[in-house]
């Protein structure tokens, strides 16, 4: 299969292989030990009051940040978003616009934002212990099923479906960057990007093609949509879809912690929506957010793939430069007159 010429996940034992032998690569060209000294992993931002310490640690804890060393641990070196594109190259005809950044660069700034954004409400969603005001006086009714309706829960529900909206959002940004063909551009997903509109094969522009942080990227929707290999390798990312379908569309029944009068995969009421307990809804809108991180991550290196082919491509061209600028945290305040 088309499919198999890319991305094929090969003999798992060659994998180990492959990794060992990196592995001492690196350990035979670095002195891990003396880089460990001078880079202290254990010294950043703390935060300024008790709830964003709790909240950065969390986030450390639970792999969150948008920082590679979060990988390494939940040191507070790695407490931090520094993850960006990297410098991109465009002809001087490529836009009308030619003195403004490329639109992905603000595309990549906005996911960026809403992935931060749908942390933090996970955060404050799990972390929560009082009633709300907002919650105050909101008649509803007790279907006697440990049922559990609050702002924290909407919190939680809304951190999941922001983190799940992210992955189709990167699939858009794959469509762009790499000028897919595709006859309904409204209709790109994390699922289908890859493939050949109405047929189960890749598009012509990925077969052999040659980078591995788009071949994880496209693994990573295989997590989510390939039925054999959520069986296996992402077993926890079995139900994420389905759970997403009900957030959106239909009827998600949340009960206090793990109590589940049905299955995630059962059906009451003539199929009327799906159950799950609170703690699990949780995991879950966690394991969406560390896709999420992920799929940022691939994209970005992804593109930095491409944009080092173009320099090795043209090693004579001539490339000016334009400065991008970071936005200041106080130009984050919305001022109201």
């Amino acid at each position: 299969m088309a499919e198999d010429a890319l991305f094929d996940s090969g003999d798992q034992r060659e994998a180990i292989v492959y990794f060992d032998n990196q592995a001492m690569e690196i350990a035979g060209a670095v002195n891990i030990d003396a880089v460990r000294e001078v880079q202290n992993l254990d010294l950043g931002n703390e935060g300024r009051s008790k709830t964003e310490r709790a909240y950065r640690r969390w986030c450390l804890e639970h792999r969150l940040f948008l920082c590679p060393l979060n990988d390494l641990g939940p040191h507070l070196a790695a407490a931090t978003d520094d993850l960006m594109l990297p410098p991109l190259i465009e002809g001087l005809n490529d836009r009308p616009d030619g003195h403004l950044p490329p639109p992905i660069v603000g595309f990549f700034s906005q996911m960026k934002q809403e992935y931060a954004s749908a942390r933090f409400m996970l955060f404050e969603g799990i972390s929560s212990t009082q009633v709300h005001f907002s919650d105050r006086g909101v008649a509803l009714t007790n279907t006697l099923d440990y049922p559990l309706y609050s702002l924290a829960s909407e919190r939680v529900r809304t951190a999941f479906r922001i983190a799940y909206s992210l992955l189709d959002k990167v699939a858009f940004l794959v469509f762009r960057y790499w000028n897919l063909d595709k006859k309904h551009p409204d209709r790109v997903s994390f699922k289908n990007v890859w493939m050949v509109e109405g047929k189960a094969c890749l598009l012509p522009q990925f077969e052999k093609h040659d980078n591995l942080p788009l071949r994880g990227l496209f693994w990573l929707s295989k997590e989510l949509f390939d039925d054999q290999l959520k069986q296996t390798t992402a077993a926890d990312a079995r139900e994420l879809h389905s759970i997403r379908n009900a957030l959106e569309h239909t009827y998600l029944r949340v009960s206090e912690g793990w109590t589940k009068p049905f299955m995630i995969n059962g059906t009451s009421n003539g199929s009327f929506g799906i159950a799950i307990g609170s703690d699990e809804l949780e995991a879950k809108a966690i394991r969406v957010m560390q896709m999420a991180r992920s799929a940022l991550f691939y994209v970005s290196f992804a593109i930095g793939v491409e944009e080092r082919k173009k320099r090795l491509a043209n090693p004579g061209q001539l490339i000016a430069s334009m400065p991008l600028y970071d936005l200041e945290d106080k130009r984050k305040r919305r001022d109201r007159f």
